[in-house]
């Protein structure tokens, strides 16, 4: 039995304990403790990079696993990927995962090399924790500038490399020794090339036994088949669709017991990143920022990053104050009111900031609304009513908003105090 957590974000601890009551129902304290743990190390959403489109899939099986994986951002060219997996179940499996989670982030953060990562945290697992446990491990580093890969793998299996251009994959092997066992242990590195189109995909070895065959070269192998027949065609997102349609199958993997994790990341080409520009409205040449939501929790990491460019280029702090309550009461309409809380869902959001004028464009997956159709708050009949009143903070406090016409877009402009020439 396994359950399934969100394409769009890696799931957070509730969709970690099961959609099935039954499954809870049959589960000792230890196992619920360990979902539980395990859910609080995994990250909400992943985060959004120029560049780049990603979407996890997580099933998990009748144990509570190991398993996690991670996108960690250094700086605007330079992302680290993480996938791991503890051995064993149930609680101490899901402690020693959480102290892993810890571990790495610690060195990732350091800027260390994907070797020398997993051999500090090798070393910290064999300091700390007790004999008989051990990760499997796969750490890469992409760089955007220098267009390559630089992985090290601990015993993990072959992770793959998608070639859209020529149709082919490329396996990742993991030449490496496990984590936790070896003082000594020998930790490869390599380094390939990227190019747009190029897949990453990263997962735990559970994901070719849900799809492949317990076998575990077999089962690899014919995971390997059934994602170079989905990918030609595919996005990150789609892909995790497919697979997870694939899951839902009446007994999908009778009695599987570990869990299996999916990251898939594609290296965007230019006529893909110019149609998200187009979704948002902006030319294909306008030095648009991009950021993605799911989660009310995540407005702020958004907002903050806009009106810290705001505040680059020279706009009154008043301002930026009045475009925080703006941006706030729209990005919270859109979670609300167009994507109606399914947290599957997610915000587009795309920014081009100047000296001049900053335009901010905020796209929703639901069916729109008719702004005409909002009441006006200042007319006696509405001065009880709750709705429009954020709108109607909105308008007063930019100098331009346009929607898209089916109403999932909204577009809004505030111009430089400086600026003159806006046709205003």
């Amino acid at each position: 039995m396994h359950n399934l957590t969100s394409k769009r974000s890696a799931g957070d601890a509730s969709s970690l304990q099961g959609s099935s009551g039954a499954l809870l129902g049959g589960e000792d304290a230890d196992i619920q403790i360990a979902r539980r743990v395990l859910g609080a190390s995994i990250p909400r959403s992943l985060p959004t990079i120029d560049g780049l489109a990603a979407a996890t899939l997580f099933c998990r099986g009748s144990a509570a696993g190991g398993d996690h994986l991670e996108i960690v951002p250094l700086s605007e060219n330079k992302i680290v990927f993480l996938i791991f997996e503890t051995c064993g179940h149930r609680l101490p499996t899901s402690l020693i995962t959480l102290y892993a989670v810890l571990k790495f982030s610690d060195h990732i953060r350091a800027l260390q090399s994907p070797r020398t990562i997993i051999e500090c945290v090798n070393s910290e697992i064999l300091s700390r924790i007790a004999a008989g446990y051990y990760l499997t491990a796969f750490v890469g580093v992409l760089d955007l500038e220098k267009s390559t890969f630089t992985y090290s793998g601990a015993g993990h299996c072959p992770q793959l490399l998608y070639r859209k251009e020529t149709g082919t994959m490329e396996q990742l092997p993991s030449r490496g020794t496990v984590i936790g066992i070896f003082e000594r242990g020998f930790f490869g590195e390599t380094t390939v090339r990227i190019f747009p189109g190029d897949w990453l995909l990263l997962f735990t070895d559970g994901m070719s036994g849900i799809f492949g065959d317990r076998d575990a070269h077999a089962g690899h192998n014919r995971f390997e088949e059934l994602l170079k027949e989905e990918l030609p065609d595919a996005a990150p997102e789609i892909l995790a669709d497919r697979l997870r349609a694939r899951i839902e199958r009446p007994d999908p993997a009778a009695g599987l017991h570990d869990d299996g994790s999916l990251l898939a990341v594609e290296v965007l080409t230019q006529s893909k990143r110019n149609r998200i520009k187009e979704f948002l409205g902006f030319p294909a040449d306008a030095p648009m920022c991009l950021h993605t939501l799911n989660y009310f929790d995540e407005i702020d990491r958004v907002v903050g990053a806009i009106l810290k460019s705001m505040d680059a280029s020279g706009f009154a702090d008043e301002t930026i104050r009045r475009m925080k309550i703006a941006l706030i009461e729209l990005l919270a309409n859109a979670i609300l009111h167009g994507n109606k809380r399914d947290f599957t869902k997610k915000i587009l959001v795309g920014n081009v900031v100047t000296t001049d004028e900053a335009i901010i464009a905020i796209m929703d997956e639901g069916e729109g609304f008719e702004p005409d159709c909002v009441p006006d708050p200042t007319l006696p009949e509405n001065l009880e009513k709750d709705s429009g009143r954020g709108l109607f903070l909105v308008r007063h406090f930019v100098d331009k908003i346009d929607y898209n016409a089916s109403g999932n877009r909204v577009t809004i402009t505030k111009y430089h105090s400086g600026f003159k020439n806006h046709g205003t």
